[in-house]
Parts: structure tokens; sequence; C-alpha cells
């Protein structure tokens, strides 16, 4: 029997209205871009939000370290000096990693048939995708599910704003990346306000060692699960043709609010299962957790399945065929992702971790089946559903003690 726990409804209660709020304000942005861009300039926004997908293991990696360390630790002292290292050491290798990008987007450009100063430009992001997470895992790691809600939805409101006004304008794909920078750049400053206690304590050097060694697991399966969850789209920007591409695009958004919706649960739940004592405590976290993933994504298949054109109209201004199509089986995809995510998220809080470098070949089964089912959207998409039952296969059987 699954034992009701409060810590957990409430942090989820909590991050799930912020969170909400946050993807309301994303979906906005998204329904705006759909409207004001081309469909073949919504796949090139999709595509390149793709790829920061992929950069962006690192920011959910850092962000899983930084929660795992604070929730066990009470010194602020100690919390300063990790805040201090961890923000030098993002800087000086996201600055790295920037150059780097620079120099891939040349091939890279012209494989997606994008611009190079679109794709730069777009860059930018890998020097706050590094730095954010360092702040925002503070405030998770220390439960301050207010303060991190009130962040995002100040980086939601300042990315929507800037690049509907800036697409509105003319500056058509560049406008609706300068926005989201400008959002990141804003959020991050004020991320601050949320631990003063923290930064005006008196420092005390952390002990960081076990930082390091917990953080390759925590890259491992951060980078698979972001892999995963990009890679269709830049696959499907290189198979078809722009417009299909974008058709595609478009489902594939609707049926990924799935994976964002459920969030806020994996990540309430993740600092709570860390710090638990006990293997019963943990198991009922992740039991409550599971309970509440599941309702929400049969809600959104339900949905997905008796209205794909109605949704894909309203959030598109279009009745796109093809989209309407494919929404419901991207929609299995994405809700398989999902739980696949919250399992491995609660194996790594308990350092259940063990053979997670299989999951890198599970990766390679999706691009395989989606390069040789891509003869049309449809055996694509359905493609991408087998790939996402096998990928859980594996999280469940593979990865553990």
């Amino acid at each position: 029997m699954v034992k009701i726990d409060k810590s957990l409804i409430r942090g989820s209660l909590v991050l799930l209205v912020a969170f909400n709020l946050f993807n309301l304000i994303n979906f906005i942005f998204h329904f705006g871009m759909a409207r004001l861009l081309t469909i073949s300039d919504y796949g090139i926004l999709l595509t390149l939000f793709s790829i920061m997908y992929l950069l962006a293991v690192f920011s959910e990696s850092i962000q899983l370290v930084i929660v795992k360390y604070a929730s066990r630790e009470d010194d602020k002292g100690k919390l300063k000096n990790l805040l201090r290292r961890a923000l030098k050491k993002s800087f000086f290798v996201s600055l790295f990693l920037f150059v780097t990008y620079l120099v891939v987007a040349v091939p890279l450009s012209y494989l997606l048939k994008i611009e190079y100063p679109l794709v730069a430009l777009t860059g930018f992001m890998i020097l706050l995708l590094f730095a954010l997470p360092v702040t925002r895992g503070l405030l998770q790691g220390k439960k301050r599910f207010r303060s991190l809600g009130v962040n995002m939805l100040i980086e939601g409101v300042i990315k929507l704003g800037m690049a509907l006004v800036l697409v509105y304008i003319g500056w058509r794909v560049y406008g609706a990346i300068a926005g989201t920078i400008l959002g990141l750049m804003i959020a991050f400053f004020l991320s601050f306000s949320g631990f003063r206690d923290i930064t005006k304590s008196k420092e005390k050097k952390a002990n960081v060692k076990n930082i390091y060694e917990y953080s390759r697991p925590a890259f491992g399966i951060n980078l698979a699960i972001l892999l995963f969850y990009s890679l269709d789209v830049i696959l499907a920007r290189i198979f078809f043709s722009e417009v299909v591409a974008g058709s595609y695009a478009i489902a594939s958004i609707l049926a990924k609010t799935i994976f964002i919706a459920t969030q806020p649960i994996s990540r309430a739940m993740f600092p709570l299962s860390a710090e638990n004592k006990t293997k019963k405590k943990s198991e009922n976290v992740f039991l409550n957790s599971f309970v509440i993933t599941m309702l929400a994504v049969v809600a959104a298949l339900v949905l997905f399945y008796f209205f794909p054109g109605i949704i894909v109209k309203i959030f598109s201004g279009k009745s796109i065929t093809e989209s309407i199509g494919l929404l419901f089986y991207l929609g299995i995809a994405i809700s398989l992702l999902s739980l696949a995510n919250l399992v491995l998220l609660y194996k790594l809080s308990l350092g259940k971790v063990r053979g997670y470098m299989y999951l890198f070949l599970l990766i390679a089964v999706e691009v395989f089946l989606l390069a040789f089912f891509s003869k049309d959207l449809l055996q694509f998409s359905i493609a991408f559903v087998t790939a996402a039952a096998i990928f859980l296969w594996g999280v469940i059987f593979l990865v553990g003690e």
C-alpha cells in the first residue's frame, strides 16, 4: 500500500504550479512562434533548440549534482564555498565549449541547412546553461521550491515578451533566439536573491570529492535522456524536406509537453529521495511520484487521441494533416520516455546507477530505427515509439546496483 508522502505532495504542488505556469508561458512562446513564423522557420527554431537540449546535458547534470550535495549539507558556509567553486569551474568549461561549438557550427550549419550566424548566435546559450543550474540546483537542494519557481517564471516571461516583439518587428528566428538568451541571462542574475543567507555567511571549505565521483553517472544519465529527447527532431530535419520536418516539429513539441509537464514531479522527488536514509521511505516517495506521473500521462494521451486536430489547429493556427496524424504516436513515445526519466532519477538519487553506460547502446538503437524507417513520417514516428519502449525496458532492467 502506498503511503502518501506529504513533503513530496507539498513540494510537487509548488513546483507543479510553477513549472506548469512556466510551461504555459513556454507553450505560448511556441504558440506565438508557430503562428508568426513560417512552417520552415519554425522547424529551424525547434532544430536549434534541440541542439541546445543536447548541450543542456551539462546543465541538468550540474543541477542534479548540486541538488545531491545541498540536500545533505546544512552548513551555509560550506554551501557558499560550493557555490563559488562551481560557478568558477562552470564559467571556464562553458567558455571552452562555446568556442568549440563555434567551430563545429560551420559544418553543422551546412548539414542542417541553417545559416551559420543563426547557429552561432544560439551558442551563446551555452554560457548560461552552465551558470544557471548551479544557482537553481542550490535552491532545489535546499527545497526552496517557491524561489526556484519564481525564478523560472521570470525567465519565461522575459523570453516570451522579448521574442514576440523581436519576431513581430521582423527578426524572425533571430528574434526568438535573442529573446531566449535574454530570459536566461536575467534569470541567472536574479536567482541569487533566493539564498542571500548563504551568500552572506562566512565561507568554509567544502569537501567536494564525492561530488566529482557522483557527477559521472549524473552526466551519463542526463546525456542519454536528452539525446533520446532531442535526436528525433534533428534526424527528421536531415531525412525530410524543410516543410515536412516542420510539420513533424509541430507534432513533436506538442507531444513533448508530456515530458515537460511531468518534470516537476521528478524534480520534487529527487532531493526527497536523496535525503531519506531508509529504503522504505525512498520507495514510498518513488511510488507517489509514479502514480502522479501516470495520471498526467494518461490524461494527455486521452486528449491526443480524441482531439489531435483541435490541438494542432489551436497551437499552429493551421490544420496540418501530417502533424495531426502523428500526435498520438509521438505522445506514446514521450510518455514512455517520461517514465524512464522518473525511474532513472530515482535510481540516481539512491546511487544505484551501475550499468548506466548501456543506455548509449539504446540510443544507438534509436538512431538506427529512425534512420532505417524514414520512408515517411508515420513510419518514422512508429520507429520512435518502438525505440522509446526499448529504452524504458533498458532503464528498468539494465541500470541498477
